[in-house]
């Protein structure tokens, strides 16, 4: 019962504040740029919704969760209120990387130390069980900050980010509860409650984006539900339906893989390419799916029913052992990655044949494509 009255809330209060803050930022000229190498809206929209989504969430756990039941909540807010602020600036007047990066890590740092949110077992993965103090909070710091930005990156077209992260914390607020850990679910349900009211404003034409303030807030939110449990299978038995969730480290990665596996992809590339790993391009895994002719929302659902293709397999091969399980999810995201490549080359092909038998045609297709790639 809890856990609806703490959904409905977060979405009512994210979804009566949102026309608020678009006629606002309408009125005082406040818009996300389109003319950035990786936009692909070409028209004005709101870059706020952030605001909305971190009220929401805010005020609801604030209101329902007991403190007993979540004893780690005031380094919670600090290390999120922080985060959330330089996302908000960054929407604002745009910050550097040097500064943006600084308040992740003291974000990090907030949740590894005071909170003491640590990974601090890695369950057998490359035959690693207990870390030492600091190299555990060596490793936290490092996975938050790179799930912050994963996230982060993610948000490029409309629905994709707050889709991913309401499909993370459903299953992290079943997982909580089923662990004996009702604070933790809870904690995940508000924010569940925030992204869907937002995403009735951020469907395909969207009215508002998140903007940094909510991408950011997302992937912290996520990646420390993601460490706690970790933490959490470490001492209680925590199962998925029937199957107990023996490889939990494997088993996060494959609730986080879209937003991971893309931001590596990228990265990698951009340093073979000789090029700055956090220089703009459009080569995302949603990019190349707007290419192909999807559209904002056909991409999204693709690659969320995607990364609910890579948990079912996690769970279902629970009992390999995590060093097996992350191995397998790896090659598993390459084999799509390449079967992707392939198929986008094959469709390359055919437009260069097109264009040589049928130019007209092809002007014509060429630019149903693009209109699909920058609609809304």
């Amino acid at each position: 019962m809890l856990h609806t009255l703490i959904f409905l809330t977060s979405l009512s209060l994210v979804a009566f504040s949102i026309p608020a803050i678009i006629n606002l930022a309408f009125k005082k000229r406040l818009f996300d740029n389109p003319s950035e190498l990786r936009k692909v809206h070409k028209r004005i929209v709101p870059n706020f919704g952030g605001i909305a989504i971190f009220t929401g969430f805010l005020f609801t756990s604030s209101l329902f969760i007991q403190t007993e039941l979540l004893h780690e909540s005031n380094a919670l807010v600090a290390a999120g209120l922080i985060l959330f602020m330089v996302g908000l600036n960054d929407d604002i007047v745009g910050l550097g990387p040097l500064r943006k990066f600084t308040v992740q890590f003291v974000s990090a740092f907030i949740i590894a130390l005071v909170a003491n949110i640590r990974i601090d077992n890695l369950h057998g993965f490359m035959g690693i069980e207990e870390l030492t103090y600091f190299s555990s909070i060596a490793l936290t710091v490092f996975v938050i900050v790179g799930v912050v930005n994963a996230f982060n990156l993610i948000d490029g077209i409309d629905g994709l980010a707050a889709s991913l992260g309401v499909f993370a914390c459903v299953t992290f607020s079943y997982l909580f509860w089923n662990a004996g850990y009702p604070g933790w679910s809870y904690l995940a349900m508000a924010l569940t409650g925030s992204l869907i009211g937002f995403l009735f404003f951020n469907v395909s034409p969207a009215k508002i984006f998140m903007g940094d303030s909510g991408s950011l807030l997302i992937g912290f939110v996520v990646v420390v539900l993601s460490i706690k449990f970790i933490q959490v299978t470490g001492i209680t038995a925590v199962k998925f339906g029937a199957v107990t969730i023996e490889s939990a480290p494997a088993f996060v990665l494959a609730v986080m893989m879209i937003p991971i596996f893309d931001t590596l992809r990228v990265f990698t590339l951009r340093v073979l390419r000789n090029r700055s790993p956090f220089a703009a391009d459009n080569n995302h895994l949603h990019h190349r799916l707007l290419f192909l002719g999807f559209s904002h929302m056909q991409s999204t659902l693709v690659l969320l029913v995607t990364n609910l293709l890579f948990v079912v397999l996690a769970v279902s091969f629970q009992n390999i052992g995590n060093t097996q399980l992350v191995s397998l999810l790896v090659l598993s995201a390459l084999a799509v990655n390449g079967a992707l490549s392939l198929y986008i080359e094959r469709f390359k092909r055919s437009i260069l044949q097109r264009s040589k038998s049928e130019p007209v045609m092809v002007r014509s297709y060429g630019d149903e494509i693009l209109d699909k790639i920058t609609e809304n």
